[in-house]
């Protein structure tokens, strides 16, 4: 069933990657979905992708992503850090996703950004927040996690700026800083851990576990972000070869 290859993106269906993988294969997973947002900005500008929609119904966006977070608890062994911000577009399904998977919900981060950029219309509240949620395998009825490095030391609030070390950053416009990947191989796991991420972008998962000695397994349907990716990772895979 397996035929995948360690530190690689695949560009292609993060289901079609998954359907390659066997029950357990991966030992976590980390990743930012699509907010259902659609086009950004003036006359399209800003949109993530050229070819691929992402403005579904509430039904079909719930759906999807049932679907993948099923399929993600079937292929990881331990847990699922998935990074969204809750939009009027996908509000709804946000709720409905959490009630859903209650059963599997181990606990939920709180990502503080420290700004909020001004809404665009009276009466909105700036969004200064996003949520991790922590969907699991491992005894999500606990809150206590047994693959940790801290003891009353992290709060799961994570106060981090929404800065970028990404040169692409203002290419994609939904990117997730370097500093959170790296803080979570850090605190959970072990050196050569699997880290997969369905909706690889421009490559911030797959960074982070190069610069944190872990192994790391992506999915990109955009074969320019995959194309991305590969330039960004060249700098740190040329540095861990020369020591």
């Amino acid at each position: 069933m397996n035929n995948l290859e360690l530190n690689t993106t695949y560009n292609e269906s993060n289901l079609v990657t998954m359907a390659k993988m066997p029950n357990d294969f991966v030992d976590y997973i980390l990743t930012s979905p699509p907010y259902n947002v659609g086009s950004n900005g003036l006359n399209g500008q800003g949109k993530k992708y050229d070819l691929h929609n992402d403005k579904l119904t509430d039904d079909d966006y719930f759906n999807q992503q049932k679907d993948l977070i099923n399929e993600m608890l079937r292929v990881t062994k331990k847990h699922i850090f998935y990074n969204i911000q809750m939009l009027s577009a996908n509000k709804k399904t946000i709720m409905k996703l959490m009630g859903y998977f209650c059963d599997n919900i181990k606990e939920i981060i709180i990502w503080n950004k420290k700004h909020g950029v001004p809404a665009m219309e009276p009466g909105v509240f700036n969004s200064a927040y996003e949520y991790i949620i922590i969907f699991s395998n491992d005894q999500p009825n606990k809150r206590k996690f047994y693959d940790c490095t801290f003891r009353g030391t992290q709060n799961n609030v994570f106060v981090i700026k929404n800065k970028h070390s990404n040169p692409f950053a203002k290419k994609h416009k939904a990117i997730m800083p370097l500093d959170i990947p790296r803080y979570l191989m850090i605190h959970f796991g072990k050196e050569k851990d699997i880290w997969y991420d369905p909706y690889m972008g421009t490559g911030t998962t797959a960074v982070a576990a190069t610069m944190e000695d872990r192994n790391y397994i992506g999915s990109e349907i955009s074969k320019e972000y995959c194309n991305i990716i590969n330039e960004r990772l060249k700098p740190h895979l040329s540095q861990t070869t020369l020591f």
